[in-house]
């Protein structure tokens, strides 16, 4: 999973996204900017899907920006105001953990305002960087972001952890849990342990988000028959595959296809 699956109104929203540099690739998922389009725009409703990574968000208001984090374990239906210029840092599982010492299940489900709910070593760092954003485009903007990560990771110079390594290769849905789990030598304690303390989730959890981010793809981007998509993204038949979606999406696949369908057509 490199980018994300860009929402169906990312052209209102001034949506753009880039990948991190190579350096930053093993915590950082993607950075992205809504750039803000004046005057009086109608909000846009978004569904943000869970893939056990994390988003730490700036918004710049006139009066004062927002820094938020959150780490979604579920789907959240956000409203986004389009005359907003948001910037944000998409972590990968265990990233935010990792460069930012954040544990993600203290964040769950919702944005928390850091510097009100949370005040975190780093954060007197950052805010020199935030001011900066004022002064410039989204993409320099985003640049910046990048440089301040940088400083981060010199600071800390984490390593990947075996929680990271597994964390990915459950997402690749190349082996069972269990065999990996087994592979990398942990106990099934220090897993469940490990794996809320720096990723917020179980493996069960891992899989299947994989196994939605693989179904929402091929939904959006092929016209592959449903039963064909659940046996490529491992259900038992199509009814269990539709059910799963719908519990996890808050609609059909068919309905999601649509939508997305629709959304690559109006392009």
């Amino acid at each position: 999973m490199a980018l994300i699956i860009l929402p169906s109104n990312a052209a209102c929203l001034n949506l753009q996204q880039r990948l991190p540099d190579q350096r930053l690739r093993p915590w950082v998922q993607c950075l992205w900017s809504m750039a803000g389009q004046g005057g009086v725009v109608t909000p846009q409703t978004e569904k943000l899907y869970p893939d056990a990574g994390s988003s730490l968000t700036i918004t710049l208001a006139s009066t004062q920006p927002t820094i938020t984090f959150c780490f979604n374990k579920s789907t959240l239906i956000e409203t986004f105001n389009p005359a907003e210029i948001c910037l944000s840092i998409r972590f990968k599982a265990a990233g935010a953990y990792a460069l930012l010492g954040l544990e993600p299940q203290q964040f769950s489900d919702t944005h928390h305002s850091l510097g009100i709910d949370e005040k975190p070593p780093w954060l007197d760092s950052l805010m020199p960087v935030v001011e900066r954003l004022y002064q410039v485009n989204a993409v320099k903007g985003l640049a910046l972001l990048e440089a301040w990560l940088f400083s981060r990771l010199e600071s800390q110079s984490p390593n990947n952890s075996r929680i990271q390594k597994l964390a990915y290769e459950i997402s690749r849905l190349q082996l069972p849990p269990q065999q990996l789990i087994a592979n990398l030598g942990f106990t099934r304690r220090t897993l469940e342990r490990k794996l809320k303390q720096e990723v917020g989730v179980s493996p069960g959890h891992l899989v299947g988000y994989a196994r939605m981010y693989n179904a929402r793809q091929l939904l959006a981007t092929s016209h592959l028959p449903l039963a064909e998509i659940a046996l490529q993204c491992g259900y038992f038949d199509q009814a269990h595959f539709s059910h799963a979606f719908h519990k996890f999406t808050y609609e059909t696949p068919a309905a999601y296809r649509k939508r997305k369908l629709s959304q690559i057509y109006k392009a």
